[in-house]
């Protein structure tokens, strides 16, 4: 009403007659004991009392439709499209069958699309609405989203296992002469590996650039250089005779679910948000 000043526009914008407006306005001024609108035969306008208590209405209004989100969500009301960024590491270590399982079964109305790219990607698409949420490699929620973490990941160097004796008892100068993999720009691998050559003083000679884990993974087993993995696939290649540690240098980073904190509430947001929480036996609130 007070953003139409007119009953009639309110009525149709509310979908609803004309009397029915009047009357819930009616009914609102009794309850409160207060008169809220100056009236005219053709409009309305708010009154002193009207104008002080406006704003705190259409914060009630607000939190209100977002509980109305919440519960839908819960209960798996929700409809549309949902686009979701996957970073570039094994499904089967994300979990993404699993959790679009749930989802499915969840919330059938739901349109999901997976889109697969690099942290780069998926970060600047996530900041550009190209995609409404991603699950990726990160450390802390970049400015303007909100973070779920699912899962701690470490990192550790290693290299061809036929360099055993090489690197066994490597000083960091001596480590910074053989040759090294290169990480993507911008991506979660590169701040990892950026991490361990500051604190250890490495400047390495670089070669090859790679960008998913299987294929750093393959090159350093072939014997192109010194790469950083992700510790539970490290180790079973390890076992396998494939390749070795590089002494103890190591990082670590959480796999986590991020989307736009002003999205918070909105209900396919946090249908995917409750279903990881599920599907990664994490606490109720966790973040």
């Amino acid at each position: 009403m007070a953003r139409f000043g007119n009953v009639t526009r309110a009525a149709e914008a509310l979908h609803v007659t004309q009397p029915a407006v009047s009357g819930q306005l009616r009914q609102l001024e009794e309850e409160l004991g207060l008169q809220l609108f100056t009236r005219t035969k053709s409009s309305v306008a708010l009154t002193q009392c009207g104008q002080e208590l406006l704003a705190r209405a259409e914060k009630a209004l607000e939190a209100f439709g977002d509980f109305v989100h919440a519960a839908k969500a819960l209960h798996g009301h929700i409809e549309g499209d949902l686009r979701i960024g996957v970073v570039m590491l094994d499904p089967g270590m994300l979990r993404v069958g699993p959790l679009l399982n749930l989802l499915v079964r969840q919330c059938p109305a739901l349109r999901i699309d997976l889109h697969v790219g690099r942290t780069p990607w998926l970060l600047t698409a996530l900041q550009a609405s190209e995609i409404d949420a991603a699950i990726m490699v990160a450390r802390s929620a970049p400015k303007g989203t909100s973070m779920l973490a699912l899962k701690p990941l470490t990192f550790r160097l290693v290299a061809p296992s036929g360099w055993k004796s090489r690197v066994a008892s490597a000083t960091p100068a001596q480590l910074a002469q053989v040759p090294w993999l290169r990480m993507t720009p911008r991506s979660a691998h590169q701040e990892l590996l950026t991490e361990i050559l500051t604190q250890t003083g490495i400047t390495p000679v670089e070669t090859v650039l790679a960008d998913h884990e299987l294929m750093i993974r393959e090159l350093v087993v072939a014997g192109v250089g010194i790469g950083l993995l992700r510790e539970d696939l490290a180790s079973a290649a390890q076992a396998a005779g494939e390749l070795v540690f590089v002494g103890d240098y190591r990082a670590t980073t959480h796999l986590a679910f991020l989307y736009p904190e002003e999205r918070e509430n909105e209900p396919a947001i946090c249908a995917v948000r409750e279903a990881l929480r599920e599907l990664w036996e994490l606490a109720p609130g966790a973040r």
